[in-house]
């Protein structure tokens, strides 16, 4: 498989995660139907027929998902950039597909780990993933730079 291919289907099962949780983010906020927002409060209210102040906070599992998100958001771009450039200077597909595929897998893990709460496993994840980040981007310079 050509590595832009990899590159988009990497890009995809990254969104669809963070879709994902989105949806977690959802979930406990009807579930637990607590809304933060009074706009989203008073909707509810209305679609249940009872009258829904606004919460004070997030549900937990809300608040874990909205950490996660932002925790994505710091981590997904800055690889799929460096990845994208990778596969744009003619990278191989076969290193394409250890980091692409261990970002993936390692991003997907981080965020069944965080919205569990499981330690040291959502730090190890973590660290795997930057080390994907950081090792394309190496390889990159390297394709850069050469001759």
């Amino acid at each position: 498989m050509p590595i832009l291919n990899l590159w988009l289907l990497c890009t995809i099962v990254l969104a669809v995660k963070m879709w994902a949780n989105a949806l977690v983010q959802a979930y406990a906020r009807f579930r637990y139907r607590q809304f933060v927002n009074p706009e989203d409060a008073s909707l509810v209210g209305q679609l249940i027929g009872k009258p829904r102040p606004p919460a004070t906070q997030e549900h937990p599992l809300a608040q874990r998902a909205e950490r996660c998100w932002r925790n994505d958001l710091e981590n997904i771009p800055m690889f799929l950039l460096v990845a994208l450039g990778y596969g744009l200077l003619g990278g191989s597909a076969g290193w394409g597909v250890v980091y692409l595929g261990t970002f993936a897998i390692t991003r997907t893990a981080h965020t069944l780990f965080y919205l569990a709460g499981l330690q040291p496993w959502r730090f190890l994840a973590y660290l795997v993933g930057v080390g994907a980040t950081g090792a394309i981007a190496i390889h990159s310079l390297g394709l850069i730079l050469r001759p």
